[in-house]
C-alpha cells in the first residue's frame, strides 16, 4: 500500500485529466442513444447496411476470414489489451507476446522484433497501408502512431503477409482503427475516454475516441496526450528516458448499400530522450513529426469481372530531428506515397481469393551529421500480388500467395577503398511465392501448415549508408552491392481456438541466402571515413558494416489457456506461454541481437464483470553471441492485473477499471536485442491504475 499511496500522492496534480476527459465523455453521453450497446444486445432481423459486426475476423486474409480458418495463428490484442498494456511504444506493448520482442533503444524508440528479425524484415502498417516514418532506418527512430490510437492490433504471418510487401519477409504488425469509418454506427453517438498512472515513471497518459454519424455520413475522431518521466529502475533513475507524445486524427466515410468512400487526416508528434549518450553533459533528444493523409473505398456487389474492389492510398510528411545541447545536429526528411488496389473476385474454377497492385515511392533525405550518414535516396515499387484458397476437403483447404515486385533505388554510395563517394542506382526484380494448408479436426484443434520462398530488395539505407549517426554511437557503412536476400521458410502450426482449453504452437525453419545484418568490426571511427582505425585514430563510434552471409532460423512459439474450476460466479484457470529462436550463420557464429529463450504462466479468476491473474515470464541469459556481443543476464517478471468492468445504473454509461503491477519482484532487466543492453536497464517495479469510460 505505500507505493499505492506514494503514487496517488505524487500525481495528484494530474487528476483534473482524468477528470476532464470523464466529464467529455458525460456531455457525450448526452447527445447519445440512450442504450448502452452490449456486445451481448441481439441484433436486429434487418440491419441497416453496413452496420458493424461482432463477429472476429482478421486481415490475414482478404476473404474476411476467422483465425480458426488461417494456415498460421495471427498474434491478436484487443482495445483492452492495448489500453492495460505496457503502451509508451508499440514495440513496449507486444514485447511479451509469444515470438515477439522489441528493440528497446528508447522509451519512446521501441520497435517490435518478431522471431528475432526487425527493421526492413517486419513491416508496420495501419489498416493494411505502410506507417511509413523512418524507424526502420535506425533503432533511435521511433514508430509514427501510438498504440492509444488502436482499436486492435494483429501480427500476421504466412501466406496473406505477400499482399503487403517483401518488408514483411519476417511478418507484418497492423494496426487496426476507425479513422475511416467502413460502417454505420448502431448510434448516433458512441465513444471512450482513458487516461492512466504509472508509478515508475510518474506518467500520465489521456486518450479519447469518437464514433458517429447520421444518415449516409459516419465520422470519427480521435486525440491521445502521454507523458513519462525518467524512469526508475532496481539501480536507480534511468536518466534521458522521458518522452513526451500527443497525436489527433478525424476521418469520415459516406456509406452506402454498393460499398463506402472515406478519408483522414492525423498528426503525430513525439519527443524523447535517448538514455547512456557518450556525453552525458550534452545527451540527444529526438523531437519527432508525421502528419498522413489517407484515403479508402470499397465497392461491393460487382457483377461479372469481380465481387468486391478495394481502393486505398496514403501520403506522410515526416521530419525527425536529433538535437544537442539546443542545437539540430541531424535532420531526417521522409515523404512516402503508397497506393494499393484489391479485387476480390468471384470463383474461377475451385479458387476464390484476390489480385492485386500496389504502387511506392519514397523520398529520404538528411541534413547535418545525417546528411553524412545518408545522401537524398529514392526507392520506387511496384508489384503484383495474389491471394487465393481452395477447399480440397470439407475439411481441408489450401491457400496460395504470389507475389513480383519491381524496385529501384537511388542515392550516393561510398566507395571505401577509395573514401569517394559516387551516385549510385540499383535496380531488383524480386519474386515471392507461398503455400499452405488449413485442416480441421475432430474437438476443435486446426492444423496448418505454411512453405514459402520470399526474396526482399536492400533498402537505401543497407546500400548507401556511409557515415556517423551519434543517437546510435555508430558509423555505418552499407555496401551498393548488395544483393536480394532470399528466405526459404517451413512452419507447422497446431491449436484450439474454443473451449475450456485452448492453446497455439508453431514450430518454423527458415533458410536465408544472403542475409543482410549489421556486423561489427571491432573498429572505431569519428565523425569520417578516414579517422576509422587501425588507420586513423577514431574513438567515438562503433563501425558497422551491412553484410551479407546465409543463415539459419529455428523456433518455436506456444501459448495456452485452460479455464479450470468453476468457482462462485467464475472461473479458476490457468495460462502458460513459451518461444525460442535459435539464428546462425552459415560461415560460422551467431546471428546479433537475437532474443533468448522465455516462458511463464499464470493463475486467473474471471467472472463477468471481474478479472484478475498473477503470472510470472521468465527470460534466460543469452550466449549464443554474435560478433561483438557480451553475454546477457536472465530476468524474472512478476506480473498482477485486476480488472473490474461496471455498467452504471440508469445511464448509457460503462466504466472499466484496472490496477496493475509489472516487474513486482524490481528485477534487472536487460534486453539482449537492444543497442544499448549494456549501459540501459528496462523499467523496474511499476503500479499503474487506468480508468476507462465508455458510453
Amino acid at each position: 500500500m505505500p507505493l499505492l499511496i506514494r503514487l496517488a500522492c505524487k500525481n495528484a496534480r494530474r487528476s483534473t485529466l482524468l477528470a476532464s476527459a470523464s466529464l467529455l465523455a458525460l456531455s457525450a453521453q448526452a447527445i447519445a442513444a440512450p442504450a448502452f450497446a452490449q456486445d451481448t444486445a441481439e441484433a436486429s432481423a434487418e440491419p441497416p447496411a453496413r452496420i458493424a459486426a461482432s463477429d472476429i475476423v482478421v486481415t490475414a486474409s482478404p476473404l474476411a476470414k476467422a483465425p480458426e480458418d488461417l494456415a498460421t495463428p495471427v498474434e491478436r490484442l484487443s482495445r483492452d489489451d492495448i489500453l492495460s498494456g505496457n503502451n509508451a511504444s508499440l514495440g513496449e506493448l507486444l514485447q511479451h507476446e509469444p515470438g515477439i520482442s522489441a528493440s528497446s533503444f528508447a522509451r519512446g524508440a521501441s520497435r517490435p522484433v518478431i522471431r528475432g528479425l526487425d527493421n526492413f524484415r517486419v513491416r508496420i502498417q495501419e489498416n493494411g497501408l505502410g506507417l511509413n516514418g523512418a524507424s526502420a532506418l535506425s533503432e533511435d527512430h521511433g514508430v509514427p502512431i501510438d498504440p492509444l490510437s488502436a482499436e486492435r492490433i494483429e501480427v500476421i504471418r504466412g501466406p496473406a503477409v505477400l499482399r503487403y510487401g517483401s518488408e514483411a519477409i519476417g511478418g507484418a504488425v497492423n494496426i487496426l482503427n476507425n479513422r475511416i469509418p467502413k460502417a454505420l454506427p448502431e448510434k448516433t453517438v458512441t465513444g471512450e475516454a482513458s487516461g492512466r498512472l504509472s508509478s515508475v515513471d510518474d506518467g500520465h497518459q489521456e486518450s479519447l475516441l469518437l464514433d458517429g454519424g447520421a444518415g449516409n455520413i459516419a465520422v470519427h475522431a480521435d486525440a491521445f496526450n502521454r507523458n513519462t518521466q525518467d524512469y526508475d529502475t532496481p539501480q536507480g533513475e534511468q536518466r534521458f528516458t522521458e518522452t513526451e507524445s500527443n497525436g489527433q486524427a478525424v476521418g469520415a466515410s459516406y456509406i452506402a448499400d454498393w460499398g463506402y468512400f472515406g478519408a483522414s487526416v492525423s498528426k503525430f508528434d513525439s519527443e524523447y530522450g535517448i538514455p547512456a549518450p557518450e556525453n552525458p553533459a550534452s545527451p540527444i533528444t529526438i523531437e519527432m513529426e508525421q502528419i498522413k493523409y489517407a484515403a479508402e473505398s470499397e465497392i461491393d456487389n460487382l457483377t461479372g469481372w469481380g465481387e468486391t474492389l478495394r481502393l486505398s492510398g496514403s501520403y506522410s510528411d515526416y521530419t525527425h530531428d536529433e538535437v544537442s545541447g539546443g542545437a539540430i545536429g541531424s535532420r531526417f526528411d521522409n515523404e512516402e506515397t503508397e497506393l494499393r488496389a484489391e479485387l476480390l473476385h468471384p470463383k474461377v474454377g475451385p479458387f476464390e481469393g484476390a489480385i492485386g497492385l500496389q504502387w511506392y515511392d519514397r523520398d529520404l533525405s538528411a541534413a547535418g551529421e545525417g546528411g553524412e550518414l545518408i545522401a537524398p535516396s529514392n526507392t520506387r515499387r511496384t508489384a503484383f500480388f495474389i491471394f487465393e484458397e481452395t477447399p480440397l476437403t470439407s475439411n481441408l483447404t489450401l491457400e496460395l500467395g504470389g507475389r513480383i515486385e519491381e524496385t529501384e533505388v537511388d542515392g550516393t554510395a561510398l566507395d571505401t577503398a577509395t573514401d569517394t563517394e559516387f551516385a549510385a542506382s540499383r535496380d531488383f526484380t524480386t519474386l515471392s511465392g507461398s503455400a499452405g494448408l488449413v485442416a480441421k479436426l475432430d474437438g476443435g484443434f486446426v492444423l496448418g501448415g505454411t512453405v514459402q520462398a520470399v526474396e526482399r530488395a536492400p533498402d537505401a539505407l543497407e546500400l548507401f549508408s556511409k557515415g556517423p549517426h551519434e543517437a546510435t554511437e555508430t558509423f555505418e557503412i552499407g555496401d551498393p552491392n548488395l544483393g536480394e536476400e532470399r528466405a526459404y521458410s517451413a512452419e507447422i502450426s497446431l491449436r484450439k481456438t474454443d473451449g475450456p482449453f485452448r492453446f497455439e504452437t508453431a514450430a518454423y525453419y527458415t533458410d536465408y541466402d544472403d542475409f543482410i545484418f549489421k556486423r561489427l568490426t571491432g573498429e572505431t571511427c569519428d565523425d569520417d571515413f578516414a579517422s576509422c582505425t587501425p588507420l586513423g585514430a577514431g574513438s567515438e563510434l562503433d563501425q558497422v558494416l551491412f553484410s551479407q552471409e546465409d543463415a539459419r532460423f529455428t523456433g518455436l512459439e506456444l501459448s495456452a489457456e485452460w479455464d479450470a474450476f468453476t468457482l462462485g460466479h467464475g472461473i479458476l484457470g490457468f495460462d502458460g506461454q513459451a518461444d525460442y529462436v535459435r539464428a546462425k550463420l552459415d560461415t560460422g557464429g551467431n546471428v546479433p541481437r537475437i532474443p533468448p529463450m522465455r516462458y511463464g504462466a499464470g493463475v486467473y479468476y474471471k467472472t463477468d464483470a471481474i478479472f484478475t491473474r498473477l503470472g510470472f515470464l521468465r527470460a534466460e541469459e543469452q550466449d549464443d553471441l554474435g560478433a561483438g556481443e557480451t553475454e546477457t543476464a536472465g530476468y524474472t517478471l512478476l506480473n498482477a492485473d485486476a480488472r473490474y468492468n461496471l455498467d452504471l445504473p440508469d445511464s448509457a454509461l460503462q466504466l472499466n477499471l484496472a490496477l496493475e503491477g509489472r516487474n513486482l519482484l524490481d528485477d534487472d532487466v536487460r534486453n539482449h536485442v537492444s543497442f544499448k543492453k549494456n549501459d540501459v536497464l528496462q523499467p523496474g517495479r511499476d503500479v499503474r491504475l487506468v480508468a476507462t469510460l465508455k458510453f
